[in-house]
């Protein structure tokens, strides 16, 4: 038996409904794939921004200082 999700399904032989499910499908899929790399995205940031939280709490580093101040 064939897998049914790798059949080629061609567009042209589809009827309206098969039509509608056809485009709805590839919809939710595209938008599963985009919401898949936003939350990607934002949990690298979202640790990137610990680690450097988390670096800022470090004893052996020294707050900013103003070195130099330019005043017109």
């Amino acid at each position: 038996m064939s897998d049914p999700d790798n059949r080629l399904v061609e567009f042209n032989r589809l009827n309206s409904v098969g039509k509608a499910v056809f485009i709805a499908g590839s919809a939710v899929k595209s938008l599963g794939a985009l919401v898949e790399v936003a939350v990607d995205t934002i949990g690298t940031i979202w640790t990137d921004a610990e680690k450097a939280f988390r670096k800022a709490l470090d004893d052996g580093i020294e707050d900013a200082k103003v070195i130099d101040e330019d005043s017109r």
